[in-house]
C-alpha cells in the first residue's frame, strides 16, 4: 500500500505537469510569427481569401476555445491535422518517431557503454595518468558541440576513408545493412557528447564507493580493486547514474534534432524543423506535446525506479 500511494503521488504530480507543459507549447507555438493562410494562399492572396481559409482552419477562434479542443482531442489519441498537408499528426509522427528512437536508444546505449567502465577507470586510477587521461577526455568531449563532432565524423569517415555514407536513411525493413550503415555515425555523434557528460557523474559516483567502509573490508580479505567495485559499487553508483540519465534526457533528445539536420534523417527533429518553417501549428503542437511527454515519462520513471533501486528512499518519504 505504501509503494502504491507513493506511486499515485508521482503519477499525479506528472499528468499536473504535463497539463502545465500543454499550456505552454500552446501558448508558444502560437505567438510565433507568420501566417499559416499566408503560406498556403501566398503573398498575392486578398484580405477576403486569407479570413476566409483563417476561419476554414478554425484560426479565428479564441486561443483559449482552441486549446480546449486541442487538449480535448489529445487526450482521446487525436493530435490534430496538418494545415499544409491534410494529413493526420499521428500519420506524420509515426514513421518519423522510429527514426528518432533508434538514433536516441543506440546513442543512449552506447553512452553508457562508454561512461561506465571509463568512469571507473577514472575513479580507480585517478591520482596516475589513465584516470587523469579519461577525465581531460570527457572534458574535451563535452566541450565539442554535437553538430561539430558530426560533421568532423562525416569528413573522417564519409569524405576521407569514404567507410560510411554521410547522410541520408534506409528503413531497417528495407536494407538492415544500409540502415545500420547510416545510423552508424548520427549514433556515434550524439553518443560521445553524452558519454563525456556520464563519465564525470560515473567517477564521482564511485569515487565515493571507494571511501565507504564495505569496499576497504572487501579489499582486506584480498579482492582486487575492480572485483570490489563491480560487487559493491555498481548498485551505489546506479543511483546517481540514474539521476544524471532522468535528466538527460532532455539534452538528448535536443542533440537528437541536431544530429538529424546534420545527417538530413528523417526523425522528429526535421519533422518539427520544417513545420515550424512553415508555421503548420497543428504539427508544431503536436511534435513537441510528443517530446514534452517522453521526457516527462522518462523522467517519472526515472522517479519510480528509485524506489526500487534504493528501498530506503520510500520510508524517507513516508517519514516527510
Amino acid at each position: 500500500m505504501r509503494l502504491a500511494r507513493q506511486v499515485a503521488k508521482r503519477l499525479g504530480v506528472f499528468a499536473i505537469t504535463l497539463l502545465g507543459a500543454s499550456v505552454v507549447v500552446f501558448g508558444i507555438t502560437m505567438a510565433l510569427p507568420g501566417d499559416v493562410a499566408q503560406v498556403l494562399l501566398g503573398t498575392d492572396a486578398t484580405p477576403e481569401a486569407l479570413a476566409r481559409l483563417r476561419a476554414q482552419l478554425g484560426l479565428d477562434r479564441p486561443w483559449l476555445v482552441q486549446y480546449l479542443d486541442w487538449l480535448g482531442g489529445m487526450l482521446t489519441g487525436d493530435f490534430g491535422v496538418s494545415h499544409l498537408s491534410g494529413d493526420s499528426v499521428l500519420s506524420l509522427l509515426a514513421p518519423r518517431l522510429a527514426v528518432t528512437l533508434w538514433l536516441v536508444g543506440f546513442a543512449m546505449l552506447l553512452s553508457l557503454i562508454i561512461a561506465v567502465p571509463a568512469g571507473m577507470v577514472a575513479a580507480l586510477k585517478r591520482r596516475s595518468w589513465q584516470g587523469v587521461s579519461v577525465s581531460a577526455a570527457a572534458q574535451v568531449g563535452m566541450a565539442i558541440p554535437v553538430f561539430w563532432g558530426g560533421i568532423l565524423l562525416v569528413m573522417v569517415f564519409a569524405v576521407w576513408l569514404r567507410w560510411l555514407p554521410a547522410n541520408g536513411y534506409v528503413p531497417v525493413h528495407k536494407d538492415p545493412v544500409g540502415w545500420a550503415e547510416h545510423l552508424i555515425l548520427p549514433v556515434v555523434a550524439l553518443a560521445l557528447v553524452q558519454a563525456a557528460i556520464l563519465i564525470r557523474y560515473v567517477r564521482s559516483a564511485f569515487i565515493e564507493v571507494l571511501n565507504e567502509d564495505y569496499y576497504r573490508t572487501a579489499r582486506s580479505v584480498g579482492w582486487t580493486p575492480m572485483r570490489a567495485l563491480l560487487r559493491h559499487g555498481l548498485r551505489n553508483a546506479a543511483i546517481s547514474l540514474v539521476t544524471i540519465l532522468g535528466l538527460q534526457v532532455s539534452a538528448v533528445l535536443v542533440g537528437a534534432i541536431v544530429v538529424e539536420s546534420v545527417f538530413t534523417l528523417p526523425g522528429l527533429g526535421s519533422l518539427l524543423l520544417t513545420a515550424v518553417s512553415q508555421r503548420d501549428l497543428m504539427v508544431v503542437q503536436g511534435t513537441v506535446m510528443f517530446l514534452v511527454f517522453a521526457v516527462l515519462a522518462l523522467s517519472a520513471a526515472v522517479d519510480l525506479s528509485y524506489l526500487i533501486i534504493d528501498p530506503r528512499q520510500r520510508s524517507r518519504e513516508d517519514e516527510s
